[in-house]
């Protein structure tokens, strides 16, 4: 009896040991989890696609290299108070986030300066015709 009671407690030990230990790893894990999604929504609602769009129209091609190669970084008014593992998250997640808005923002702006230029071209064609004739 005495060899079923020490097994018993010995399991009970061995589990709380391991409660112990599991615990503050999966608390940084969920401030891991909920730097990355903030960070993500952040990084796509504080990023001004007009703009990008704007600098893809104005800048063409250089618009959209400018876009891949600029990494914005997350205002630090965000990060005040959490914890390190939340701070790296959030910060990389905000950086894809953002980078993701500015690469599609300026090559939809690109694209559109091109189809706009292009029937420019094609009405000037037309009508340096029909003057011709």
């Amino acid at each position: 009896m005495k060899t079923l009671s020490n097994k018993f407690f010995t399991t009970v030990a061995v589990i709380m040991s391991l409660l112990i230990f599991i615990t503050p790893i999966l608390a940084m894990q969920d401030d891991f989890t909920a730097g990355r999604i903030a960070g993500e929504q952040a990084g796509k609602s504080k990023t001004n696609g007009v703009a990008w769009m704007a600098i893809g129209c104005l800048g063409g091609l250089l618009g959209v290299i400018v876009a891949y190669i600029y990494e914005p970084s997350p205002p630090a008014s965000l990060l005040l108070g959490k914890s390190p593992e939340y701070v790296a998250a959030f910060t990389d997640a905000y950086k894809n986030g953002a980078k993701s808005v500015q690469t599609k923002n300026a090559w939809t702006g690109c694209i559109v300066s091109t189809l706009l230029y292009v029937v420019y071209v094609v009405l000037v064609v037309a009508a340096a015709e029909n003057s011709v004739d």
